[in-house]
């Protein structure tokens, strides 16, 4: 009987009991196990059979692994896959069941060096130098939003290649290509335009974001370009980057030519990812755990609701914003206080909300202004929405620069401008990440421009300013129990460590793959480790500040961009979900991994 039948028989008779899945294997190579494979089970029906979609582990040091969770997921329509960078799969070979008995299966993987159809985008922007800051610019900004280079950024510099071929005579080959220089370098530039219009949608076809229209006087402001995200410095520097070393060839590219492969496990045979299908289609990204009702909540940003999901079946229960149907609430971050409630900043309505997960009740506080964006509330060492001695909520309104108070028993707001360069547009400052220390008398944020600050919210007064150049782009960071920031550098690739109690940097920690744009960093106090979010590799890593050591946790799917990372403090596991932009053209999961280390 061929292996094909005997495992249409084995899953005719699975299928029969559909109870539950578990599947035990080997993986090997050129006839040796094969350790550190990251095999999936997928189940295709997900969100039909109360299942998650997906179940993943790896391989141990004898190449075997244990697969189970899919309880009732029909063996009929799961899928296998294994990942390893440098190996495919050349076979399944499949027994039969006995009794009630894991399923067994022998892969075989054969190795491979040209790994272009493996590796995640951050690979094709090896020749980026670290030290040019245009260069900087486009690894941590254009993956700010969406994985770059995309495919369809990858079409489209293909298509630049062939710009100036017309003329092959000998004696034009040196003009011709410095004109293919000037060219490729302009087309760049309005292809970086193009992208400062789209950064105010979710996708090509969306309505413009934070509550305004292309009538509004907000808008031509931003379409220009010190008024955007990125000024025209930073336009012509990413562009004449972009011209200069992002290459055409995008088929081929050696295992060795790239260094991150190496980058050791931070995951054992015991490490489970799964993954829960989301099927809405949105920007379901930002995430937050709460131990009380163990479950995880996640907003929608462009449908106007959130939602909890429920890790036991995988089912979410979607609840829509007050107010949503009237006016467009735009839900960003969101994070658990101490006592179980739920903060979510709105953006399109300049507001921020509470949530009493247990009785569902609603408290919005509006009264921020006009376009003030508010964007995160600052949290501390534990990753909880932290409040100061007089009870005050901290937030950044990245639309004005600003830091903000809240008092929510009062609702009282106070609004404090923060410095930015001269002639600067606030919105280009980008205020953005925050975080507290645990004495509650300081906040530290970071600003897009290149700053990171801290603001002593007794005195009003900004303490520490930390400069730093185009394209460093710090994002979101973390704070530990002894005040020592950790902040994303994206552009750089690195993690900073910073003393705010003795005000002294204390390292820049390089991650394995410097084009990897840490996103948002994670504090774990089980551990005292960091964890990274990286938007642009389709991992995650693990940071141990004592050694410097980086290992890394890659996740089962590819543009698998990241935000943030939460944990369930009772037992360690994190939390994600991968948040594409634009939307429809990702994947749409949350995942769960469990360490069990």
């Amino acid at each position: 009987m061929s292996n094909k039948c005997l495992f249409a028989l084995v899953l005719g008779t699975l299928s029969a009991s559909a109870s539950a899945l578990d599947i035990h294997g080997r993986v090997t190579a050129a006839g040796q196990p094969l350790a550190g494979v990251l095999v999936s089970a997928e189940d295709r029906e997900s969100g039909d059979n109360d299942n998650p979609a997906s179940v993943s582990v790896f391989s141990d040091s004898s190449g075997h692994f244990v697969l189970s969770g899919l309880t009732h997921a029909r063996a009929a329509q799961v899928t296998l896959r294994a990942h390893k960078l440098g190996y495919r799969l050349a076979a399944q070979e499949w027994g039969a069941a006995v009794g009630g008995e894991p399923l067994p299966v022998n892969l075989r993987l054969v190795a491979v060096d040209n790994v272009a159809d493996q590796v995640p985008a951050s690979a094709w922007l090896a020749k980026m130098p670290l030290d040019e800051r245009g260069a900087r610019f486009v690894a941590g900004q254009c993956a700010g939003c969406h994985q770059f280079p995309s495919r369809q950024v990858q079409r489209f510099a293909s298509s630049l290649a062939g710009l100036g071929e017309v003329e092959k005579q000998e004696r034009w080959t040196q003009a011709t290509q410095q004109e293919n220089q000037r060219l490729k370098e302009r087309v760049w530039r309005g292809a970086v335009q193009s992208m400062r219009g789209l950064a105010l949608r979710f996708s090509a076809d969306s309505p413009v974001r934070w509550g305004i229209d292309e009538q509004h006087p907000e808008y031509a402001k931003l379409m220009t370009a010190d008024y955007s995200l990125f000024n025209q410095a930073e336009e012509a520097a990413g562009a004449a980057a972009l011209a200069r070393y992002l290459g055409s060839d995008f088929g081929t590219l050696k295992l060795a030519d790239y260094s991150a492969a190496t980058t050791p496990l931070a995951a054992t045979a015991k490490t489970r990812i799964t993954e829960y299908a989301l099927h809405a289609g949105g920007w379901t990204r930002e995430i937050a755990w709460t131990p009380a009702g163990g479950q995880l909540w996640l907003v929608e940003d462009d449908a106007d609701r959130i939602a909890k999901l429920d890790p036991k079946t995988g089912r979410l229960r979607w609840i829509d914003l007050p107010g949503s149907r009237q006016h467009p609430q735009g839900p960003h971050t969101i994070n658990a206080d101490r006592e179980g409630n739920i903060w979510i900043s709105l953006e399109e309505s300049y507001a921020i909300a509470k949530l009493d997960p247990k009785t569902e009740q609603w408290r919005i506080y509006p009264g921020f202004g006009e376009f003030s964006i508010a964007h995160d509330a600052c949290v501390d060492h534990d990753r909880y929405v932290a409040f100061d001695a007089k009870g005050r909520l901290w937030l950044t309104l990245i639309g004005q620069n600003e830091l903000a108070s809240l008092d929510p028993a009062t609702g009282d707001i106070q609004r404090f401008p923060m410095p930015k360069k001269d002639g600067e547009a606030a919105f280009h400052a980008a205020l953005y990440g925050c975080v507290m220390s645990a004495d509650r008398k300081q906040v530290w944020f970071t600003q897009l421009n290149g700053v990171v600050g801290g603001f002593n919210v007794e005195t009003g007064k900004l303490e520490t300013s930390l400069d730093f150049p185009l394209g460093t782009i710090p994002h979101r960071m973390a704070i530990d129990d002894q005040d020592v920031i950790y902040v994303a550098l994206s552009g750089d690739g690195q993690v900073l460590a910073y003393d705010t109690r003795a005000g002294k940097e204390l390292a820049r920690y390089p991650l394995p793959d410097r084009n990897a744009s840490p996103y948002a960093l994670t504090w774990d106090p089980r551990r005292r480790v960091v964890w990274v979010a990286a938007s642009n590799t389709d991992v995650i890593y693990r940071l141990n500040p004592v050694d410097g050591a980086v290992s890394v946790l890659p996740l089962p799917r590819t543009r698998a961009f990241l935000r943030m990372i939460d944990l369930d403090r009772a037992n360690g596991d994190l939390w994600t979900t991968y948040a594409h932009l634009p939307i429809n053209r990702g994947p749409n999961y949350a995942v769960r991994i469990e360490l069990a280390d």
